[in-house]
């Protein structure tokens, strides 16, 4: 065991305490590559890992190891090291570093430590390749610059500095100077002052940009693409950019990925970047101050899949020219001023799975050729002046019916770019992304002028678990088939004109957690049982013909199930006491009624008088005891 070379992918699926395992580790004096990633270690690591002088590759990434990390400046035959995603406390200097100079990956993402990189006592003997800083408080105590040993480094190809908080500005040569850098990721940061431009118009080799949610402002580089002429990837969102976007944009031929969101930049959509930059995937220019037309004219952009223009001021109607994006996934044009009828060319876009036209003045039906966009998953078209019926195709979507799973494409070349979708549910708006996009279907048309009754098609959409026809003008009985909507998370039916009852069979909707049905016509008991019974008066008011649990008026009108048995007990037809005396009666007043007629005949006048008094008497006495008799049987009958 001494002479082992290799120690990797130790399946360690419960936790153990790596303290201990190192102290057989170290025994194994040549060992040269160690990887324990991807495992459930916990504790601290044992100091003898800074003996082990032949170890060439340490992998402790995706643990949960604690404590501060040795000292390893004696493991001069390390060429890399990985310790991502622990949770390593303390202070780690970079001078430990200094004398590995056969280093050249690092990476220290994900951590509760405190690198520091400056000090004037070390100089680095290596040249990195790749270097990973995320998230570890990089340089927290000597003014949250960027590392400036990064200077003297000219193999790099990869930096990862994103969410330390960094500050200042970017400095030229950490653009320029690396000859082969093709990755450069500062988002999270508090970087300010404007993207440096060479003096000399040296080109860039960057491949990938990141650069937002900083302080970056300015306007955009007009000689973009002589600075960077291989840029595929660029994400320049959550800044202060102003200006327009440059015509010379339209010239980044390379362009996969452009994000230009949450700035305030104004202008038109450059012509030329919808038309030449073919392999464009993603455009997201959202939450700007953009107007005009949301696509120029002539665009050709057929391999787009996502495109996020919502929170402008764009105008018009949406472009036929669209129909020219047949891989478009995701459109997201919500927040804007745009008019006209819905385009019947949606369903030309196979792939569309999230269309969002929300806050916008469409106006007209709702046309059923959206019904043939069979991947669709989330529909939203509220806060328009849509009218007009639901169109009962709304209960075709193969994705609400049968719940089939999209995965919604990622990039993965030296990037990873999960695309975030806004989903309205439970009274939030949240961001959803990844697994957890591709399990979401809702659908949305509140605020509008829809009228009708609620198709019954709908209660096939078994998958469906948001479903908002809030603020129209929707009638009818409340619907009993939503019972089969059993993935149903969020219901709001609020502010229609609902009439009916609610069906108690309601209850089975057992992952509902928000339920609004206020201010419609509806009457008669709530069902306050299973997930119901969580829902206050506010899901329920405005109904004047409501009653029970959670509001305040009583069903008077009703009893208790309890009450109802023992009323229908009393109620039952039956012979009791009572009955025999009304047959009694009867068959005394048969007699007394015969001779009523005879006995005048034959009897003195005030024997006739004697007679008529108790024939009165008995005659009254049984038409009281039938009258209630037959009261009773009707109400039995009506039971």
């Amino acid at each position: 065991m001494p002479s082992l070379l290799r120690l990797m992918q130790i399946a360690c699926f419960t936790q153990i305490q790596l303290f201990h395992i190192f102290a057989g580790i170290c025994e194994l004096r040549n060992l040269q590559l160690l990887d324990l990633s991807q495992n459930q270690l916990q504790g601290g690591i044992h100091p003898c890992l800074g003996q082990m002088n032949s170890l060439m590759s340490l992998d402790l990434s995706n643990n949960e190891i604690n404590g501060s990390f040795p000292s390893i400046s004696n493991l001069t035959s390390l060429w890399e090291l990985y310790l991502s995603d622990n949770s390593f406390d303390g202070i780690l200097s970079f001078s430990m570093f200094a004398n590995l100079s056969k280093l050249e990956p690092i990476d220290l993402s994900d951590n509760e430590l405190e690198v520091e990189t400056e000090s004037s006592t070390w100089t680095p003997s290596f040249q990195l390749v790749f270097l990973m800083l995320s998230n570890c408080k990089l340089n927290a105590r000597s003014g949250h610059i960027i590392p400036s040993f990064i200077s003297n480094q000219h193999k790099l190809r990869f930096v990862d500095l994103s969410y330390n908080s960094l500050q200042g500005t970017i400095p030229s040569w950490l653009l320029y100077n690396n000859t082969q850098l093709d990755t450069l990721l500062l988002s999270g940061n508090s970087l300010s002052g404007q993207l440096p431009v060479s003096s000399q118009i040296q080109a860039s080799t960057l491949f990938q940009l990141d650069i937002s949610d900083n302080l970056i402002d300015g306007q955009l580089a007009n000689d973009i693409v002589k600075l960077f002429p291989q840029l595929a990837v660029l994400n320049m969102s959550q800044n202060a950019l102003e200006g327009t976007i440059p015509p010379s944009f339209g010239n980044m031929s390379f362009l996969w990925l452009l994000d230009l969101s949450h700035n305030t930049l104004r202008g038109q959509i450059p012509q030329g970047l919808t038309q030449n930059n073919t392999l464009l995937l993603i455009l997201i220019l959202s939450s700007n101050n953009f107007h005009g037309e949301i696509m120029p004219r002539f665009s050709d952009m057929t391999n787009l899949v996502y495109l996020h223009l919502q929170n402008n001021g764009f105008t018009g109607n949406i472009p036929a020219g669209m129909v020219n994006m047949p891989n478009l996934v995701v459109l997201d044009v919500s927040g804007n001023n745009l008019s006209g009828n819905l385009s019947n060319w949606f369903s030309v876009l196979p792939n569309l799975t999230t269309l969002i036209l929300a806050r916008n003045i469409f106006h007209g039906e709702i046309p059923v050729s959206l019904c043939r966009m069979q991947n669709l998953r989330i529909l939203d078209i509220s806060a328009n002046r849509l009218s007009g019926v639901l169109p009962s195709c709304l209960g075709n979507f193969t994705a609400w019916k049968k719940g089939s799973r999209y995965s919604y494409p990622e990039i993965i070349y030296q990037i990873y770019y999960r695309v975030k979708v806004p989903f309205k549910t439970k009274a939030n708006t949240l961001s959803f992304e990844g697994t957890l996009l591709s399990l979401m279907t809702r659908v949305d048309l509140s605020s509008n002028q829809l009228s009708g009754e609620i198709p019954s098609s709908m209660g096939e959409l078994r998958m469906l678990r948001s479903i908002n026809f809030s603020h129209n003008v929707l009638g009818g009985h409340f619907p009993e088939f939503f019972q089969n909507l059993e993935n149903l998370e969020s219901l709001d039916l609020s502010h229609n004109r609902l009439v009916g009852t609610l069906p108690p069979q309601i209850v089975q909707l057992h992952f509902i957690t928000t339920f609004r049905i206020a201010f419609n016509n509806l009457s008669g008991r709530i069902p306050f049982e299973e997930q119901f019974s969580t829902f206050n008066e506010t899901s329920y008011v405005g109904n004047p013909g409501l009653c029970g649990l959670p509001l305040k008026e009583n069903c008077s009108f009703e009893n208790s199930p309890q009450q109802d048995d023992e009323e229908g007990k009393e109620d039952r037809p039956g012979i009791d006491d009572s009955d025999l005396f009304l047959f009694s009666c009867v068959a005394v007043c048969y007699v007394l009624g015969f001779w009523a007629v005879i006995a005048p005949l034959i009897l003195s006048r005030n024997g006739r008088r004697r007679y008529y008094e108790v024939v009165d008497s008995c005659i009254d006495l049984c038409s009281e005891k039938l009258f209630w008799f037959w009261f009773r049987v009707k109400n039995c009958h009506r039971n």
